[in-house]
């Protein structure tokens, strides 16, 4: 015979411990805000000497092949007129307002995933004409 383990109830309907937030006043506080679906996704704002397109058309896409089955978004067709220093600063402000990262390939702009939306977005602020290419 086992010995029966002294066990807590279970089927009492007292509270277990207390609530440490009970004693709050919420009197005076403001209500949360109510976001609407046009304030969910920010339009990109940037000063006029941050852009550097010219209305040119640049190809965004999606890609999957060669990448071990990894998302990302490429974008091709920059002008040679743009200086390296510039590639680097485009590059590092996409990939910080997405939290992704990214590189240059073969003259063009990888970024890890499926951002084209947001992508499409920067560029025109940034006074490109992007379009979606592909797939």
């Amino acid at each position: 015979m086992t010995k029966k383990k002294d066990r807590l109830p279970t089927n009492s309907n007292e509270e277990f411990g207390a609530n440490p937030f009970g004693t709050l006043a919420t009197e005076g506080l403001a209500s949360l805000p109510v976001r609407s679906d046009e304030q969910t996704s920010p339009v990109v704002k940037l000063p006029k000497n941050d852009r550097i397109g010219r209305g040119e058309r640049l190809e965004v896409r999606r890609e999957k092949s060669g990448r071990g089955g990894k998302t990302v978004t490429t974008i091709r067709g920059f002008p040679s007129r743009i200086l390296e220093s510039d590639f680097k600063r485009m590059l590092k402000g996409l990939k910080s307002r997405l939290g992704t990262g990214g590189g240059w390939r073969d003259d063009q702009m990888e970024i890890q995933g499926d951002q084209r939306e947001v992508v499409c977005e920067w560029l025109y602020a940034m006074g490109f004409k992007p379009v979606l290419a592909g797939g």
